[in-house]
């Protein structure tokens, strides 16, 4: 995979999904970036970033794994200051903060200021708000994206696993039709192909006996792009080869093992 602005990783599949996200962030129109787990959603807004200029990327404030309105809030806020936003800037230093004592400055805040503070520079900024890795919204996470988008005119892209309110939460009013949403699905076979090759050069599998294993790894991941990367990864390993083979299998079950434990982690202790 080629390396991209910032030393992201190039996706391969998904270069009309780029365009598409880039177009809308040039444009200041939120999107839904939605697809099953391992589809790319991440790396498809990472890439996306990275590949704008220099003074657009700095107008993107990302936060990511949120599990409540107050610490979305913050961590907006701390994009902004990071970025130079100077209304933020002169409200922390008025305090006598600065970068060293900003996360310190943040929790030390009422929800009630650090919103205001954060509404009052989303509308003089012209920003734009990247929200990764959110939990299904509740009612008042999804009230707080919309005062964003629609009393500061700040669009907000969001990622999540589908557009109904079983998989975002309330948050599937903002995105209720196709022109607000990007769909990841699973990669063409051609190049799902093309990602497994580059994955078996990149982790050092060419010189194992891969006879079946190409065929499984494809099988087995549905063409999703992250499945490919991950079981690629984990068949490095030397524990998964028996001889100079790999057991596909238990690399397989690994993995979703793996997938299963990242989500207990990412949904426990997630407020109602």
């Amino acid at each position: 995979m080629r390396q991209a602005k910032g030393s992201v990783e190039r996706l391969i599949g998904r270069e009309g999904e780029i365009r598409r996200l880039q177009d809308c962030l040039r444009s200041r129109q939120g999107q839904l970036i939605w697809g099953p787990t391992d589809s790319g959603k991440t790396s498809l807004v990472r890439n996306a970033l990275a590949e704008l200029a220099e003074a657009e990327r700095r107008k993107c404030i990302c936060s990511v794994g949120a599990v409540s309105r107050r610490r979305l809030v913050e961590q907006l806020i701390e994009g902004l200051y990071l970025v130079g936003d100077s209304l933020v800037r002169k409200k922390v230093h008025a305090d006598r903060a600065d970068q060293e004592t900003l996360n310190r400055w943040i929790s030390r805040q009422s929800l009630i200021r650090i919103r205001g503070i954060l509404f009052m520079a989303a509308e003089q900024g012209e920003y734009r708000f990247v929200v990764d890795d959110l939990p299904p919204a509740s009612h008042s996470m999804a009230q707080l994206l919309k005062e964003i988008m629609y009393r500061t005119k700040t669009p907000v892209y969001l990622t999540g696993l589908g557009y109904t309110q079983s998989e975002i939460g309330y948050a599937w009013s903002l995105y209720w039709t196709d022109e607000y949403r990007i769909r990841l699905g699973p990669l063409p076979e051609a190049r799902a192909r093309e990602l497994l090759e580059t994955c078996i050069e990149r982790f050092g599998l060419s010189s194992l006996d891969l006879e079946g294993f190409r065929e499984e790894v494809l099988h087995l991941s549905a063409h999703l792009p992250g499945s490919i990367v991950k079981m690629c990864q984990l068949a490095a390993e030397p524990r998964y080869h028996y001889g100079d083979q790999v057991k596909v299998k238990l690399v397989h079950l690994d993995y979703l093992l793996q997938g299963s434990r990242l989500l207990t982690q990412s949904f426990s202790g997630y407020p109602a």
